[in-house]
């Protein structure tokens, strides 16, 4: 697999030699990638997507993946790029984020962790495309902080223009010194499943958020005790109008009420439950919430203990 890659990233630097740079770190990267089996129920076999994708993150043989790819399987394998076939454990699955954490016996390099990238930042997509292999796509980060697309229940995703296809699902998006951005999770397509330029990936922050949870034995979810709704277009920023709120929630110590307007977690826009979520549930995540009441704007800080 890294020869091929090689020879892909070969024929990149001759169309465009500025390339160079963007593209060494992802080849370096590939060896923390691995094609994923699951052994799916005979009667729930995919056809159009028979593998997927994991990325080592921790040492150990720790592994990310797309949770989505797992699906009803009870038992899951992993290929190597040598060939060989080697049993992984599901160590923890959280559906609401679309990841799940395995673990093998394997000795690969772990990846590096990036901070999020800017818009229009080179990026490349190593994943198993169609169970063909491991191999390298490369492109930019359209945009940051997507959520509401309506994939998972909480979303914090990278957007980008880098061809993904079925059986990339758990790969990685990696930078251009090939650290981990996001963890692939989801294409737009209208028909059929080609790539349509209009791919996410799980932010690399929110994927830390879900390993320290997995390593803890616990849950990742952060409540803010309130009950919010989308607002309705005008000529106000948008935002998520919080109706009513718990007693002794972080929320309610935080001195909300019905009516408040928020606007932004850690001076992001948010205009939708997920993206809230997603973004109160990063690993970085400071609980600084921009709220309107009435004509004022304010900030206030939300406890995140767990």
């Amino acid at each position: 697999m890294i020869r091929q890659a090689a020879a892909v990233l070969a024929l990149a630097l001759v169309a465009a030699p500025a390339a160079i740079a963007e593209t060494a770190g992802s080849a370096a990267a590939l060896r923390s990638v691995v094609a994923l089996l699951p052994d799916w129920p005979t009667d729930q076999q995919r056809t159009e997507e028979p593998e997927g994708s994991a990325v080592v993150v921790g040492e150990g043989g720790l592994m990310l993946t797309a949770d989505h790819v797992i699906g009803a399987a009870k038992t899951v394998r992993i290929r190597l790029g040598d060939g060989s076939v080697h049993t992984a454990e599901i160590a923890y699955r959280d559906q609401e984020t679309d990841l799940a954490v395995l673990r093998a016996n394997i000795d690969l390099p772990v990846i590096e962790m990036a901070p999020e990238p800017e818009p229009a930042t080179s990026v490349c997509a190593l994943g198993n495309a169609f169970g063909l292999g491991i191999s390298v796509t490369c492109g930019v980060v359209s945009a940051a902080g997507r959520g509401g697309i309506g994939f998972n229940a909480v979303e914090d995703f990278l957007q980008t223009d880098t061809v993904v296809n079925p059986g990339a699902s758990g790969g990685a998006l990696v930078d251009a010194q090939g650290r981990l951005v996001g963890i692939l999770s989801a294409i737009y397509t209208k028909s059929g499943d080609g790539d349509i330029g209009v791919n996410f990936a799980v932010s690399s922050a929110l994927a830390r958020r879900v390993l320290q949870a997995a390593a803890d034995g616990r849950s990742p979810r952060r409540s803010l005790g309130a009950s919010l709704q989308t607002t309705r277009p005008g000529p106000l920023a948008a935002g998520l109008e919080v109706l009513s709120v718990r007693e002794q929630s972080p929320a309610a110590q935080a001195g909300m009420r019905g009516g408040d307007v928020i606007l932004a977690v850690d001076g992001w826009p948010v205009a939708s439950v997920a993206l809230l979520r997603g973004r109160l549930e990063r690993a970085d995540a400071g609980g600084v919430l921009t709220l309107r009441r009435g004509e004022s704007v304010s900030e206030v800080q939300i406890d995140l203990t767990d």
